[in-house]
């Protein structure tokens, strides 16, 4: 849609350029300052209009020459950035997973212990129910 807005303006000052231009066509001398010469005043609207399109087209196409050249650079550093930051993530889940790990044995571990310990606890006490009668 805005692009279709862009035309239709585009459209509409041609015609008004081309309007001004037919409405004034009458010679007029110019000066280059080396030279001098005569032509019809239509010639040198259009002509002028023709040369600032041209100046504007190089301008802007200039302009998004640089965009997309940034734009490229932007998105390989983004990738590379999403790279490493994968890189990160996967290495601290690593180390998260090492570290549970780790804790879930000495827990193991712990019980383990706690329950040999429980065990001994409750022969002894048997032996010495035992004994006493």
């Amino acid at each position: 849609m805005k692009s279709q807005w862009r035309i239709i303006l585009g459209f509409v000052l041609t015609l008004l350029i081309v309007l001004f231009a037919v409405m004034n066509n009458m010679d007029v001398p110019i000066n280059f300052g080396f030279s001098q010469l005569s032509a019809p005043l239509v010639i040198i609207i259009i002509g002028s209009a023709f040369l600032g399109a041209i100046v504007i087209a190089l301008v802007a196409t200039s302009t998004i020459w640089h965009q997309r050249k940034e734009i490229k650079s932007l998105k390989k550093q983004l990738g590379e950035l999403e790279q490493s930051l994968d890189q990160k993530v996967a290495d601290k889940r690593q180390e998260l997973e090492r570290e549970y790990n780790n804790k879930l044995a000495a827990l193991k571990a712990d019980s383990d212990q706690s329950a040999a310990v429980e065990e001994e606890t409750a022969q002894a006490k048997e032996e010495e129910h035992s004994s006493d009668s």
